[in-house]
């Protein structure tokens, strides 16, 4: 009884430890934070990134584990070139999804699909902070975890919060450049990006975005 007591104790103690590394920030220094995540995402013309996907769903026992590669071009043009463990495309032009697959391209008119015109929202939102660091659109909750910034944002509007029930975003404390993704359905299935070796303002042909 004493070993499971001392146990419990442990992993309270280091549960506690864990969410003691997250401080919630003041008004000021979230409004603060916003203002510099605004002001740095204004300047960022193109980035470039690797990213690790990993994708947490109840009826899997083990996570799904993609890689691949991000291009982002302003002011809304997004590729994302998955390397692993299929290697396929998903473009973002504007209005416009494409998918290529096995020298496939299918083409989607997002103003037809309301679920994926949202998440083309939160993605070219995540990159560029002054659009989707909405109050209009979002309960927003500032913290500090060590050395970065993270947002977490519950969605007010209906028709999205069917399919996304919370937005995690991890800012790099120097850079403020997004460093993890975190979408969360209400189901509770989530998926993760991490993004690692940002490459910010290098050239990026538009050939990138075309299918």
């Amino acid at each position: 009884m004493l070993k499971h007591n001392i146990l419990a104790l442990t992993l309270l103690l280091c549960c506690t430890a864990g969410f003691a590394q997250r401080e919630a920030l003041s008004v000021e220094e979230s409004t603060a934070l916003k203002a510099k995540v605004t002001a740095s995402t204004k300047s960022l013309r193109s980035l470039q990134s690797d990213f690790i996907q990993t994708k947490q769903v109840s009826y899997m026992d083990k996570a799904i584990r993609s890689t691949g590669k991000l291009s982002f071009k302003a002011p809304g043009k997004i590729r994302w070139e998955y390397e692993s463990p299929t290697n396929y495309a998903i473009i973002f032009d504007g209005q416009t999804m494409h998918t290529i697959e096995s020298g496939r391209t299918k083409t989607t008119k997002l103003a037809a699909n309301r679920r994926m015109k949202g998440l083309n929202d939160l993605l070219v939102g995540s990159l560029q902070g002054s659009d989707i660091l909405d109050e209009s659109r979002f309960d927003i909750a500032y913290y500090r975890d060590k050395s970065n910034y993270v947002a977490v944002l519950v969605p007010k509007d209906k028709g999205l919060s069917r399919y996304i029930q919370q937005v995690e975003l991890v800012f790099d404390g120097t850079s403020l450049l997004l460093n993890q993704v975190t979408l969360t359905d209400p189901a509770g299935d989530s998926t993760k990006l991490a993004f690692t070796n940002h490459r910010k303002n290098a050239s990026v042909p538009d050939a990138t975005f075309q299918p």
